[in-house]
């Protein structure tokens, strides 16, 4: 058991992460033209704040997380809102591919940086898009490391990210950067951590 699987159950008491959802959401809807037939991948879902707030009464969306309790959570919702057209499963990006060709957008949020090998990771979101398929990452700028301090740093492979860099390997994977921007900004541990959202469009 991981420690998202102790907090999975109160995963959103916690008001900055429904608010680091809400901005991506907001934003992914202001760029992108979510077609009624969409199907969206909410990649590290966790109890789907993502997920949920993308989801309408024609799109199909699929959850996918290595922790079963946030993956058990996510599922119950569904079931609670009687939502037929979302559902999550348990999934190791490290050992396991993605479905090829399969998605229109997929959305990872706040979890990237828990991936050791961010390369692996977009070209495995390119070959599960369809082409012109977006893949949307919202995650922390570039910081000290002090991010995570309350749980020592636990299961984080990256303090962030610097903007070139992350735009330079978007791009060697056949993308084209359409968007970048701040959508948020979280106060705790007395900083200020910017909150970016990347939207790319999967190419030929």
């Amino acid at each position: 058991m991981n420690r998202f699987d102790n907090v999975a159950h109160d995963w959103e008491a916690k008001t900055s992460r429904v608010q680091i959802a809400k901005s991506s959401v907001d934003n992914i809807k202001e760029i992108v033209d979510l077609k009624p037939n969409f199907k969206i991948l909410d990649y590290g879902c966790g109890t789907g704040l993502i997920g949920f707030g993308l989801s309408n009464e024609t799109n199909t969306v699929l959850g996918m997380d290595y922790s079963s309790g946030m993956v058990e959570k996510f599922n119950e919702k569904a079931k609670e809102l009687n939502f037929t057209n979302i559902s999550a499963i348990k999934h190791d990006i490290n050992k396991e591919d993605l479905p090829k060709k399969e998605f229109d957008l997929i959305a990872i949020s706040m979890t990237l940086h828990h991936i050791k090998d961010t390369n692996m990771f977009v070209k495995k979101a390119k070959s599960a898009l369809k082409d012109g398929g977006y893949l949307c990452i919202n995650d922390l700028v570039s910081e000290d490391g002090t991010f995570h301090s309350e749980h020592k740093n636990d299961g984080v492979e990256h303090f962030g990210y610097d903007k070139d860099e992350l735009c330079k390997i978007i791009e060697n994977n056949n993308f084209e950067v359409i968007e970048y921007k701040i959508v948020y900004t979280d106060d705790r541990n007395n900083s200020q951590y910017p909150i970016f959202q990347l939207i790319a469009k999967a190419i030929a």
